[in-house]
């Protein structure tokens, strides 16, 4: 309890009309400025495999930089972003009186559309994303937890596979290409460049599935992607 008392949110006000106004009200000032500072061009694929998506679920992406947001805003259409909300860890983004937090607890979840987990938090940590789910809303978490820094994707943490599955909604995999390199992990610099935005089909997993193997179907998945850009960087490289 003293622990919690340390943090604002989540607040569930998020999702009420007024709030998703200001929110798209606001997207340039909080999200669309800084993916045009950093983004020459952008490719995306695969856009067509939210076609039959007609109710909630939830997205995952490979996490590489604090860019990641701003791209996925940029390219989901209007009818996902509208109900899309963003895990992002508690202990960094929603601490009550953080002198060095530019962006209050009270932005994030207004401007920004995120909502805090608690890293290591187990079972509770999702607590509010169920919520959300419920509400017919969408959810998009990093599985890897953190920015990766290495050239292979991180391990999966289960959260996303355990909530898609106890909710019965389908997840949506999304690979983020050539971010890292505009922004990485460390460096509040940013370089102009191009970035790639692969959008897989949407997976379900049965009810009673073993949550280890569901877990790691998606990061094969997702690993295969990536191994595709990885030698694509290569051969640019050496050419």
């Amino acid at each position: 309890e003293e622990d919690a008392s340390k943090y604002a949110g989540p607040h569930r006000w998020q999702i009420h009309g007024w709030a998703k106004l200001v929110r798209r009200a606001w997207r340039y000032r909080a999200y669309t400025r800084w993916f045009e500072q950093a983004c020459e061009h952008v490719d995306v694929h695969g856009l067509e495999n939210l076609a039959d998506i007609d109710g909630p679920c939830v997205f995952i992406a490979n996490h590489s930089s604090h860019l990641d947001t701003m791209v996925t805003q940029h390219v989901l259409p209007e009818s996902v972003r509208s109900k899309l909300f963003y895990g992002a860890a508690q202990d960094r983004w929603f601490v009550k009186g953080k002198k060095k937090l530019e962006l209050k607890p009270w932005y994030q979840s207004l401007a920004l559309g995120t909502f805090p987990i608690m890293r290591g938090g187990g079972a509770k940590a999702l607590e509010y994303a169920h919520w959300l789910i419920q509400k017919e809303q969408h959810v998009f978490l990093f599985p890897e937890g953190t920015r990766a820094t290495a050239d292979h994707l991180g391990e999966f943490k289960h959260g996303a596979t355990l909530l898609a599955m106890q909710e019965g909604v389908p997840i949506v995999p999304i690979y983020l290409a050539g971010l890292r390199d505009l922004r990485p992990k460390g460096s509040r610099e940013v370089k102009r460049g191009r970035v790639t935005v692969e959008i897989l089909p949407p997976v379900a997993f049965a009810p009673g599935s073993d949550v280890a193997a569901a877990t790691q179907t998606l990061h094969e998945r997702m690993s295969r992607v990536h191994a595709k850009y990885v030698q694509a960087e290569v051969f640019r490289r050496a050419a």
